[in-house]
């Protein structure tokens, strides 16, 4: 039989008690099966009140750690043995899986190409001008630079209509800021990027919520939206969604398109995935210029610590007064992160780089494909994360709650909903860890833990 303790480094009384109950599995000071005293026994011995008690053991159950089997009392549960032998692989390692970071490429040491690349500059002799305050929009090179990376996705694009923000967040944030004056709705999928939320939250937009299915959101759904209010501004990740991984098929493009400008409903382009697609899709700002705002960012295909993303304008006098707005917000881009950038541009470096990330992409998805359940996976074999529904007995958060406990850190479908969504699923990301032995580990403990079964019960108190 467990014998009842309390773990005094624990912040809730009733918290102590599961926490040593959980270090006594972990240390196999009881075995499966072992009963726990009654509660009014446990109460008694640990001299707290029996709704602490209840407490505990509620929890204790909503971890698998005990079982309560009617008319017999509480056990230590099998499962959480399971658990904790699969758990020790990443013992002493929390593995963070919650940020979509760019893995470390195997091909390419991102750290010296760095130091190597602000060398050459160097070299070559560059004015001091990136070490002082730049225009707002960015220094003209680097627009110049900017425009030549983006002509993949957008051809023909002139180098007046680009402006550098420093990251996407901050190209968001200012772009609807400008729209603010005139524009007070915004239509997202029912599931999207949560800064979204956060800056329309800030600005006082209204989010309509967009039904979505495996290619994105539904323009039958859009248009009906549409017509049942005033819609704004439609904003999308049209490549590798984050989070459902959808990549929107050129006849869906159109078709939001065309009720965009049915509607008259400015575009929002958010667009930091494409440069791993093999195959690019005409652009939404390729299809309607004259109403779309595309977001370019190199945190997902390069590293976030270059804090550089482009945005494109539909005209060049929107250019101008969007970037009266940034300059409010956010002054300049970085201009040393920003000359970089344009370095590899013009070298081809961040061309490499993008496909040694991407590659890495490809081999960390074959890692999770080899892993999950294959029915329970929603991917893009080149993108940089999966997402994973959950069996009908597992809510997201729950799930999460659980994997936080083993170590892991992921994303509940719930950080990410627009409105009304009871969508139960997960959001891994692939480039948490360096190596793919620690996330093959990682990969390995979520995969034993969706296949728990978990018992909800709140305490009565």
């Amino acid at each position: 039989m467990w014998n009842p303790r309390i773990q005094h480094d624990s912040k809730l009384k009733y918290l102590g008690i599961v926490d040593a109950i959980e270090s006594d599995i972990k240390n196999r000071l009881v075995r499966p099966g072992d009963k726990l005293p009654a509660q009014r026994a446990i109460a008694e011995l640990l001299q707290i009140d029996l709704t602490t008690v209840t407490r505990a053991l509620n929890e204790a159950t909503k971890r698998g750690l005990v079982e309560t089997l009617r008319g017999s009392g509480s056990f230590i549960a099998q499962t959480a043995f399971s658990l904790y032998n699969i758990s020790s692989l990443i013992e002493g390692k929390n593995i963070d899986l919650s940020m979509n970071n760019p893995p470390h490429p195997s091909l390419i040491n991102l750290q010296d190409e760095i130091v190597k690349g602000l060398t050459e500059i160097q070299k070559k002799g560059h004015s001091f001008d990136h070490l002082n305050y730049q225009e707002t929009a960015g220094n003209p090179a680097d627009r110049e630079a900017g425009a030549m990376w983006l002509t993949q996705r957008i051809p023909d694009i002139t180098s007046d209509k680009v402006l550098i923000s420093s990251g996407a967040h901050s190209a968001l944030f200012s772009i609807l800021s400008y729209l603010k004056q005139t524009h007070h709705v915004i239509a997202a999928p029912a599931l999207t990027y949560p800064g979204l939320r956060a800056i329309a939250d800030h600005l006082g937009f209204g989010i309509v919520s967009i039904t979505m299915d495996e290619q994105g959101i539904i323009p039958e759904s859009f248009e009906q939206c549409c017509q049942n209010q005033q819609l704004d501004i439609l904003y999308l990740i049209p490549n590798i969604d984050n989070p459902t991984t959808a990549t929107i098929p050129i006849t869906r493009r159109q078709q939001l398109v065309e009720i965009a400008e049915k509607y008259d409903v400015i575009i929002i382009e958010d667009d930091p995935y494409s440069p791993f697609q093999d195959d690019l899709l005409t652009s939404l700002y390729s299809l309607a210029s004259q109403r779309t705002w595309h977001i370019a960012t190199l945190s997902k295909c390069v590293s976030p610590a270059l804090r550089v993303a482009y945005i494109v304008a539909p005209d060049l006098e929107q250019a101008l007064s969007l970037t009266e707005k940034m300059r409010i917000s956010n002054l300049m881009a970085p201009p040393l992160m920003t000359l970089l950038a344009s370095h590899w541009i013009f070298n081809g470096m961040l061309q490499q780089i993008t496909h040694a990330i991407k590659s890495e992409n490809r081999l960390r998805h074959d890692i999770a494909t080899a892993i999950f359940n294959k029915t329970l996976l929603t991917s893009s074999a080149v993108g940089p994360h999966i997402w994973l529904a959950l069996p009908a007995n597992w809510r997201a958060l729950e799930f999460a709650e659980h994997a936080h406990r083993s170590g892991i850190s992921i994303v509940p479908s719930s950080a990410f909903v627009t409105g009304s969504n009871n969508t139960q699923a997960v959001r891994i990301s692939l480039g948490g860890t360096i190596d793919r032995q620690s996330l093959t580990d990682a990969f390995n403990v979520l995969a034993r833990l969706i296949q728990r079964k978990t018992i909800r019960s709140k305490a009565i108190v």
